[in-house]
């Protein structure tokens, strides 16, 4: 299981040695109640006006997704640009024990927030939602350096049954043939290099307030949502600001959000 740190999340080193091995971590009870509360009522007003931008389960057809006419065609499955939305958004991103974290595992004083990438309230809904295969987020990022990292904080429960993402420790080292990857770039588990990798999967569950780092590089996947409640995510995406996303790419369609950390 991916390295667990408790309160007050002050071992950087600690931390960063994990997150080095296994490319992911989870700071338990990161989030205090009452900005958790907060975040989730201006996520939940947010998902009511339905203002756009956003992406439909069934405008990417993951397997489970509902059809693009019938029921559950109007299923949210993320509302992007979630740190324009609101200083409450705002206020999350650039908090600065996250970003002193962030720091240490980037070895920067300088961050950005991608608003190309992530930047997004997840959404599983119980009928409606979709299984997302194993795949590495750099599979649609373009930077000068693989070095990103994402924070997922979980808004409520987040468990198997329930769609909770699952993670391949190790697997940012791991280098497998272009074979193993479809059209999509999302791993065929059934290859013979992918089959010992995906041995290794697991999958943690989350509390309300938890916060998971996990690197661009770590094969991640997610089932759809088997219980009877919606589960919600925040997500944001780091990377020092040195490390430029690539002119022409979708990465480098909106500006980033530029940090600096004390010294």
């Amino acid at each position: 299981m991916p390295a667990e740190f408790l309160p007050p999340h002050s071992d950087f080193s600690a931390i960063h040695a994990a997150f080095a091995r296994d490319g992911v971590v989870i700071l338990r009870a990161f989030a205090a109640p009452e900005r958790l509360a907060a975040i989730r009522a201006a996520a939940m007003d947010e998902l009511v006006r339905r203002v756009p931008p956003f992406e439909l389960e069934a405008e990417l057809g993951y397997p489970g997704a509902p059809q693009q006419e019938g029921e559950g065609a109007a299923t949210i499955r993320r509302l992007r640009n979630m740190a324009a939305r609101g200083e409450v958004f705002a206020g999350w991103a650039g908090d600065s024990r996250l970003l002193a974290l962030i720091g240490a595992l980037l070895d920067t004083r300088h961050i950005t927030l991608t608003q190309a990438h992530h930047n997004s309230l997840m959404t599983k809904q119980p009928s409606f939602s979709s299984d997302t295969r194993w795949h590495r987020d750099l599979r649609y990022w373009r930077f000068s350096r693989p070095e990103l990292v994402s924070v997922w904080l979980a808004l409520g429960e987040e468990y198997p049954d329930n769609g909770a993402l699952g993670f391949i420790p190790g697997s940012q080292h791991a280098e497998l043939p272009d074979a193993a990857f479809d059209a999509l770039e999302f791993l065929d588990a059934t290859h013979p290099a992918a089959v010992p990798l995906v041995a290794r999967a697991e999958f943690p569950s989350l509390a309300p307030g938890d916060v998971v780092l996990f690197d661009a590089r770590t094969f991640h996947a997610a089932s759809r949502n088997r219980s009877s409640q919606t589960k919600y995510s925040l997500v944001f995406s780091y990377h020092a600001s040195d490390n430029l996303p690539l002119a022409g790419t979708r990465s480098a369609s909106l500006p980033g959000i530029a940090y600096h950390l004390e010294d």
